[in-house]
């Protein structure tokens, strides 16, 4: 009895509305939109021949030694997050990333009336370049990568905290650069 009641409704409502055309209307928009697809996608959209990437330690023609370091673990780090690269050791990869630390500034932004640092800033620019290694032929290049990186001491943050903020986000721009010139 309720099934009927309610497959009643159903027809009332669908003469009402003209449902029938409704749902071919609905249908045609979809396998359109299937058809044309919407520009997205979960791949990336770094070159599909190069599957694995080596990335040597960064080189660093600054004075202030270590940041070598912590911008190549942060590029490995996104690279593993952002991509479907694989890190490689170089016997096995298709590319290379290969870097360089050019230039480490700190200024000093703000202080108190009795000369102590309050606000202070670093500036990381790095060159880089992303090379097939099969063909030899660069695959990204750019140069002056930049990440002016302010830090409060107040706050309790220090130069090593804007330091390893800053290796986040070269690696964060070396990645979308990566992604853009495809």
């Amino acid at each position: 009895m309720i099934f009927t009641l309610y497959a009643n409704a159903v027809i009332r409502v669908e003469k009402m509305l003209n449902i029938k055309n409704l749902k071919y209307c609905l249908l045609v928009m979809l396998l359109i939109g299937a058809a044309t697809g919407c520009g997205y996608s979960s791949r990336s959209i770094l070159k599909q021949n190069v599957g694995t990437v080596y990335i040597p330690i960064f080189d660093n023609e600054t004075f202030r030694r270590g940041l070598e370091f912590g911008l190549t673990k942060a590029l490995k780090d996104e690279i593993m997050f952002k991509t479907q690269l694989k890190i490689a050791n170089k016997e096995d990869a298709d590319s290379i990333i290969e870097g360089v630390v050019v230039k480490f500034d700190e200024s000093v932004m703000i202080v108190d009336s009795e000369d102590n640092i309050m606000e202070s800033r670093i500036f990381i620019r790095v060159d880089f370049i992303w090379r097939d290694l099969r063909s030899g032929r660069a695959i990204v290049q750019y140069k002056g990568v930049t990440s002016p990186t302010e830090f409060v001491v107040k706050r309790g943050e220090t130069i090593e905290s804007a330091k390893n903020e800053a290796y986040v986000d070269i690696a964060e721009r070396i990645v979308d650069l990566m992604n853009e010139r495809w």
